[in-house]
């Protein structure tokens, strides 16, 4: 296949969505994407659409034989008339059949993905298939490929946070694949944060080195070591590290928190970390207020019972959410 090729072959594509594809094929489809923008609206549709197998997946009762009849005859005409007929094409194959395999897109990802998901002010701790842990903050997915995982790759896919502990493994690197950018390591320990409602994805490292990058263009990317938070800015592109001053980043995960001297509004952000509660200050003064005491295992009551003692602070619920409010310090 040329570079600027115009098309390419579906069940290469669909095993590249899949993540089932060798670096010989991976390469393939790289060059196909990047030979034109063309190419790569193409595939961004039917990456879209592949997403979307999560929510209509299950629900697909598809003759195989007849789609597979039906797309032959209309990528035939697909690759002889207009892109438009060309995109429905790809629709369509993407919502029944890989060409040449027989098998369906949702078929494919619920048959080898194995999915982990999270409730709000819920937590669940996943042990891998090649010893590494994982645990996965609230209100958080975690996906990987069951068959190849640790075998062929060690790749996974993540929406929300989570804290990994991964066993060493030079032969297979572990990568991380997020929404815009993706994190890989050898063997080593760390936080990712990568909400989708956050503008900035973090990588905090415990311990050895990690790497973050852009997922478009890997050459933008910093290697965070222990002590240390690379972040990767969506709306920028841009990719920077720093040394890490939150000491309670994996708070939610060991239930300790830390305080020294720290400010309201770093106290605030910390127990809405930990404890997935709206926390409002009613008033900015509150800010000038600082705590120096430790947490372990207590509950959100009892922290916002020794904070109003502490600080002369007034907690009431309201809606949904906390409302400190006080004369300020």
């Amino acid at each position: 296949m040329e570079k600027n090729s115009k098309h390419i072959d579906f069940s290469l594509l669909a095993k590249y969505l899949a993540e089932e594809i060798n670096s010989e094929e991976q390469k393939l489809v790289n060059d196909w994407i990047h030979a034109s923008g063309e190419n790569h609206k193409e595939f961004e549709d039917l990456k879209k659409i592949w997403n979307s197998l999560d929510n209509t997946g299950k629900e697909k009762n598809i003759n195989i034989e007849n789609e597979w009849k039906y797309n032959r005859q209309l990528i035939h005409v697909a690759e002889q008339n207009s892109k438009t007929i060309f995109l429905k094409a790809i629709l369509r194959i993407a919502a029944a059949v890989i060409l040449g395999v027989g098998i369906t897109l949702a078929g494919i990802k619920y048959k080898t993905y194995l999915y982990v998901t999270t409730k709000t002010a819920e937590t669940k701790e996943i042990k891998l298939p090649d010893g590494s842990m994982v645990t996965l903050n609230a209100g958080s997915k975690l996906a990987y490929n069951k068959k190849s995982y640790g075998k062929e790759s060690r790749i996974m896919k993540l929406k929300g946070e989570a804290y990994f502990e991964v066993e060493k493994n030079i032969e297979h690197p572990f990568i991380i694949q997020l929404d815009e950018a993706e994190v890989r390591v050898l063997g080593t320990s760390f936080n990712v944060k990568a909400y989708k409602k956050m503008n900035v994805i973090e990588v905090t490292v415990s311990e050895g080195k990690v790497s973050l990058y852009d997922r478009e263009v890997k050459q933008k990317k910093v290697i965070a070591s222990k002590g240390e938070k690379a972040e990767f800015n969506k709306q920028l592109a841009v990719v920077k590290k720093y040394s890490n001053t939150d000491r309670n980043y994996k708070s939610w995960k060991t239930r300790t928190i830390v305080f020294q001297n720290d400010s309201m509004s770093t106290i605030v952000r910390t127990l809405e970390s930990v404890y997935h509660k709206k926390i409002v200050l009613e008033d900015d003064s509150l800010n000038a207020c600082t705590l120096t005491t430790s947490f372990k295992d207590e509950d959100l009551h009892t922290v916002l019972k020794v904070l109003e003692s502490a600080l002369d602070l007034k907690i009431r619920m309201e809606k949904n959410e906390i409302i400190i409010s006080g004369e300020g310090c």
